[in-house]
C-alpha cells in the first residue's frame, strides 16, 4: 500500500479558522482552509501551521478529515500585526519542529505569505523537502497602489522568493509583477488561480436566498429590493468609504441601499467613521451594516445583491468579486491586479479605472438603470466562473507540488540553505 503524501502548510499571521471579512482575516484565510481540504479529499495528509493567537486556542483542531489545524506557540497569545509577528518567526519555526519531532516526516512544505515563507525556507533546508510559497499580498504592489511598506517586508519577500523552488501567482499579472519588480527566476513562477464552491456559489434560487436574507439578516432590508453588496474588511485600502460618498451620486434608482457586510467589535471606530461619513454625505438612512457573517451566508448575500461592489486599491486575485459573479450577481471593480484579470469589462461586471465616488457612482448607475443588462452579465458571469472550480484549481496545485517531488527524486541532492540564517540576517538588518 502507497504511503499517502504529507503537507506541511505555514500560515504563521492568520489562522485558516479565522472568519473572513474581520482584522487581517480574508481571501488568504479561506483559500488555506480550502485547498487543505481538497488535498485531503485527493488523499494528502495536510497539517497547517499557525501562530498562536489567543490564550484559550487549543494545541490541534481539525480543518477536515485529513487536515489538522495546529496553533504554535510563538511571542504573546493575541493578535499582531504581520510586520510584528517577523520578530518572532524564528521562534515560530522552532515551536515547529518540536511540535513534528516525533511525527511521520512531510514531503512538502506550502507557505503563505511572507512571514511564513521566512519559516518554509529554514525548515525546508532542515527537513531536505520542496519549498512553495503563495503570497497572496505583495509589499512593492502595496507600494504602488496604497502607502510604503516596511523595508523589513520587501527585504523578507525578495529572500523568500530568491530561495523557494516554487512560487505560485493567482493572475497573470501577479506573475509578471513577481518577476519584474523582485527579479524571481520566470521558471519558477506558476499561474494558478484562486478556488471557489461551485456547489455553494452559483445562480440558483435568488427568491430563496433573499428570504432567507431576510430573516437572518433584517437590519438590511432585503424586502425592499436588491441592494448594493460590500463584502469585505473595515479598512480604508478596502474602500467602503468610497462607496458611500458614491450612493448620492447614484440617479437612476435614488432609493437604493449599500450594504456593508465585513468586521467585528474591533471595528467600532471603522463603522462610527462610516455612519459619520453617511451623515455628511446624507445617506445614513441608506447605508446598513452587519457584522462579517459565516461564509454559509454568502451565496445568499450575493444573490440577494443587484450588484457587488470591490472598490479596492489592489487585489491579487479579488475572491469576493469572483464569488459574486459565481452566484450570478455583476461586480463593479477597480481596474486594479486580479480584479482586471477575473472581470470581463462589459460582459460580467464592469471595472473603474479612476478610483473616485464618481466612477463608481457611474458604473453602478448603469447596471440599477437596466436590468436586463444586469440579468445577462449575470448569466455571463456565472458561466465564466466555472474555470475556477476547486476541482480544477486543486489538479494545478498537485500539478506544481508533483513536478517538485519528481525533481527532488531523480536529483537526490542535498539541499543547501540558499539564504543562510535567513531571519536572523533580516532582523539585524532591520534593527
Amino acid at each position: 500500500m502507497l504511503r499517502r503524501r504529507r503537507l506541511a502548510v505555514m500560515s504563521t499571521h492568520t489562522s485558516p479558522l479565522a472568519r473572513a471579512g474581520t482584522t487581517k482575516a480574508g481571501g488568504m484565510n479561506v483559500y488555506v482552509a480550502d485547498l487543505s481540504r481538497h488535498l485531503a479529499d485527493v488523499g494528502w495528509e495536510v497539517d497547517v501551521f499557525t501562530r498562536r493567537d489567543r490564550i484559550d486556542a487549543p494545541d490541534v483542531e481539525e480543518l477536515a478529515p485529513g487536515a489538522r489545524l495546529f496553533n504554535v506557540d510563538a511571542g504573546p497569545p493575541v493578535g499582531l500585526p504581520p510586520i510584528e509577528i517577523g520578530a518572532h518567526v524564528s521562534e515560530f519555526t522552532s515551536g515547529v519542529e518540536q511540535i513534528v519531532a516525533r511525527r511521520e516526516p512531510y514531503d512538502l512544505i506550502h507557505s503563505h505569505y511572507w512571514v511564513a515563507g521566512l519559516s518554509g525556507i529554514e525548515l525546508s533546508r532542515q527537513w531536505q523537502v520542496p519549498h512553495v510559497v503563495m503570497f497572496h499580498t505583495l509589499g512593492a504592489v502595496k507600494e504602488v497602489f496604497q502607502q510604503p511598506e516596511p523595508p523589513f517586508r520587501i527585504a523578507g519577500e525578495r529572500r523568500v522568493i530568491a530561495c523557494a523552488d516554487a512560487v505560485i501567482g493567482a493572475t497573470s499579472h501577479e506573475r509578471a509583477f513577481l518577476i519584474g519588480q523582485y527579479q524571481a527566476d520566470a521558471s519558477r513562477v506558476q499561474v494558478v488561480p484562486c478556488g471557489i464552491d461551485l456547489d455553494s456559489f452559483h445562480p440558483a434560487g435568488v427568491d430563496e436566498s433573499r428570504r432567507r436574507v431576510a430573516a437572518a439578516l433584517p437590519e438590511l432590508g432585503v424586502e425592499n429590493g436588491p441592494g448594493i453588496l460590500f463584502v469585505g474588511r473595515l479598512e480604508q485600502a478596502k474602500g467602503a468609504d468610497l462607496l458611500v460618498r458614491a450612493l448620492p451620486l447614484i440617479e437612476s434608482q435614488p432609493s437604493t441601499s449599500l450594504w456593508i457586510v465585513g468586521g467585528d467589535e474591533r471595528d467600532e471606530d471603522e463603522r462610527a467613521r462610516l455612519r459619520a461619513l453617511a451623515v455628511e454625505c446624507g445617506v445614513e438612512h441608506r447605508v446598513k451594516f452587519v457584522n462579517a457573517v459565516d461564509r454559509r451566508r454568502l451565496p445568499d448575500l450575493y444573490r440577494s445583491a443587484a450588484v457587488c461592489a470591490v472598490p479596492s486599491a489592489y487585489e491579487s486575485f479579488g475572491l469576493v468579486a469572483v464569488e459574486a459573479m459565481a452566484s450570478g450577481t455583476p461586480a463593479v471593480a477597480t481596474r486594479v491586479g486580479g480584479l482586471a484579470s477575473t472581470i470581463t469589462h462589459g460582459k460580467t461586471g464592469l471595472l473603474v479605472g479612476n478610483r473616485q465616488p464618481e466612477g463608481f457612482a457611474s458604473a453602478i448607475d448603469q447596471l440599477l438603470a437596466d436590468e436586463a443588462l444586469r440579468q445577462r452579465m449575470g448569466v455571463a458571469a456565472a458561466a465564466e466562473m466555472t474555470v475556477f472550480s476547486w476541482r480544477s484549481v486543486t489538479r494545478s496545485i498537485l500539478g506544481v507540488y508533483e513536478d517538485l517531488l519528481s525533481e527532488r527524486d531523480i536529483s537526490g541532492a542535498q539541499r543547501e540553505s540558499c539564504c543562510p540564517d535567513p531571519v536572523e540576517s533580516l532582523l539585524v538588518a532591520a534593527s
